[in-house]
């Protein structure tokens, strides 16, 4: 691919064809003064730039570029994560982008750092304040996924998001997820029990296993082994907004799809739990929900339409309690770190939690506590011994 250098006004552009369409690029070098030569240098770094690119998105909207991209993996990749990227265009990106009405080709590095400048400020929905740091780099993966789309397509040379910058979050405090304590937990499982809640054999799986709500929620009968004392978790529930008895998938990663022990008294609540839900059908007949064998069900044996309702359940059921409030994942967290103040080594829990690497185990559960053990200053001061009769 040649190139040609022409005047307008005063200045040097470069043009050139790529894929049948002319191209003039402007060098930014003016005519007057002894130029010439620095301008041919220009247009053939310009012309280096474009050679072997595809110019179909070119001088598209870069918002009908995120629309031909969230089309193109869709059915590729998960469900869920589709699904992500897909409210995060349409909820975050889009009603910024649409009305400056960019072009695909103007997208610079320093054009997406404005933007997340912007939503560090302003980026809450009802105006009032700007989003948080996890919440900001989160919409940058997604932006940085499709110009890695991009790439992959000739679209561009280079994703210009990796090259951007993120504003500082001088506010911005990261809070320690809220846990239990193994007394909390078994109060918390007793008074579940003692009321029946419908709930209890969810509690007890996710405390005595660190599963994911996801997995938990995907856990049917045919999982169990009662002979080999196993649970095979071997796929997730996703937020799907369609059919939820159609939303599932496999686990996060390949580290999930894990073969977990129970014991002899989890394994009779499971059996005491498949009772319960056989009586309840027999009781209610139609008005029971057998379509499916998931073991976590509504009081009306239906699987949670939305993934986030049995949150509220949840919520209710620690505060009726009388203990603080802690998420489902909060649960996770309060495995791993009863485990750990058990001495369970590192490498156990990060199978048990179907983490893919220790140092995610470590980062995400252990070392983020900021209170040190009173058994490691005693272990120093036993080393050190400057007790001296």
């Amino acid at each position: 691919m040649e190139g040609s250098l022409i005047i307008k006004g005063n200045y040097y552009y470069a043009k050139f064809r790529v894929n049948g369409k002319q191209k003039m690029i402007a060098t930014k070098i003016p005519v007057k003064g002894n130029n010439k030569r620095r301008a041919e240098q220009k247009m053939r770094e310009i012309v280096a730039a474009y050679q072997g690119l595809n110019l179909e998105c070119d001088n598209a909207l870069f918002t009908d570029f995120l629309n031909k991209w969230l089309k193109s993996i869709e059915g590729i990749i998960k469900l869920s994560t589709w699904e992500t990227y897909d409210k995060t265009v349409n909820g975050k990106i889009k009603p910024y982008f649409e009305p400056k009405h960019y072009r695909f080709r103007d997208m610079k590095p320093e054009t997406f750092t404005e933007y997340f400048v912007y939503l560090a400020q302003h980026g809450k929905s009802n105006g009032k304040g700007g989003l948080g740091y996890k919440t900001v780099k989160n919409i940058r993966g997604v932006l940085s996924s499709a110009y890695e789309y991009a790439v992959e397509n000739n679209y561009v040379k280079e994703n210009p998001v990796s090259r951007s910058r993120m504003p500082s979050f001088p506010h911005s405090i990261k809070k320690d997820v809220p846990e239990y304590n193994a007394h909390q937990v078994r109060k918390l499982l007793l008074y579940a029990k003692e009321h029946e809640s419908h709930i209890y054999i969810f509690l007890l799986l996710a405390l005595y296993t660190g599963l994911r709500k996801g997995e938990l929620l995907a856990l049917t009968w045919e999982d169990i082994d009662y002979d080999k004392k196993l649970l095979n978790v071997n796929k997730s529930r996703t937020g799907s907004r369609k059919n939820v008895t159609m939303q599932i998938t496999t686990p996060k990663t390949k580290s999930s799809n894990r073969k977990i022990p129970i014991n002899d008294f989890v394994i009779g609540e499971l059996k005491a739990e498949k009772q319960r839900q056989e009586e309840y059908s027999k009781l209610l007949g139609n008005g029971y929900d057998k379509s499916h064998s998931f073991i976590v069900r509504t009081v009306l044996g239906k699987p949670y339409v939305n993934l986030s309702a049995i949150n509220r359940v949840v919520n209710r059921l620690t505060e009726n309690a009388g203990l603080p409030h802690c998420t489902i994942h909060g649960f996770r967290h309060s495995v791993a770190s009863i485990l750990d103040d058990n001495g369970v080594p590192i490498q156990d829990i990060s199978v048990l939690l179907g983490h893919e690497s220790v140092n995610t185990t470590e980062r995400i559960y252990i070392n983020r506590r900021k209170t040190a053990k009173e058994t490691t200053i005693n272990a120093l001061d036993s080393a050190i011994n400057l007790n001296i009769a």
